[in-house]
């Protein structure tokens, strides 16, 4: 499903996984129609010739644009030795982008997921963040069964700067920063989590893919114009 399209020459009719999308011409332009859940787009692209780009993107904009803050949440909890690096695997949530190329610029169409939806606080009542919620097994290796039009793949480096043992049992990022990437089989990015003392960690991006030939997803924010400047985030209410 993810990749470059060009409906005026071929119209494109996508059916997979709870997803129907489709662009046609109609008279002179084209005919955007997509359902997926319970949701239903239909634009009318007052163009004869574009492209059209369908890429995982950062789950930022679904439902709406609450929060850019995600808090993964382990299913069981990961214990670091004292100075030491580590290499985990855990999965993420991704919305699927549709993007509209032409006149050699990119504009967001439309973006929608299967992922769950779901949110939660970090931190106290008072001066905590909302961050979408996403709970993940932990693996030491690559998973193979993911469905790749809702979860990617996250390879995390974990680096304990702290002279005891310390147990994770979250992280939370700035998805902001997020680069990733995918192929036909796999959505993935790399983030690190530094664990500075035993109640704070720094979590950021790594702008490349977790195995070679992986092509890069056009980034919401960029793609939108917006500046993007924080890309590290500081846990200072534990992990």
């Amino acid at each position: 499903m993810y990749g470059y399209y060009k409906p005026p020459l071929n119209p494109l009719r996508i059916s997979k996984g709870g997803i129907n999308l489709s662009i046609e011409k109609e008279n002179n332009y084209l005919q955007y129609k997509r359902t997926c859940c319970d949701s239903s787009v239909e634009k009318l692209l007052l163009t004869e010739d574009c492209g059209i780009i369908i890429n995982p993107v950062e789950p930022l904009k679904t439902p709406k644009d609450v929060t850019p803050y995600l808090l993964i949440d382990f299913e069981k909890a990961v214990f670091v030795e004292p100075k030491g690096v580590s290499k985990i695997y855990i999965t993420f949530p991704v919305d699927i982008g549709i993007f509209i190329s032409g006149h050699k610029n990119y504009d967001l169409l439309d973006v929608f997921t299967l992922a769950m939806q779901k949110f939660t606080l970090y931190g106290d009542p008072g001066s905590g963040i909302i961050c979408k919620y996403h709970k993940s097994p932990i693996y030491t290796s690559i998973p193979e069964e993911i469905n790749i039009l809702s979860e990617g793949i996250m390879r995390l480096i974990i680096i304990n700067t702290t002279d005891r043992w310390e147990e994770i049992t979250k992280c939370v990022f700035d998805s902001h920063g997020m680069k990733i990437y995918f192929d036909e089989k796999l959505v993935s990015l790399k983030a690190n989590m530094k664990l500075i003392t035993d109640n704070i960690a720094e979590t950021d991006f790594v702008d490349s893919g977790i195995q070679k030939g992986m092509k890069k997803s056009l980034e919401v924010y960029t793609v939108a114009k917006l500046p993007v400047t924080l890309k590290r985030f500081t846990m200072e209410e534990g992990f």
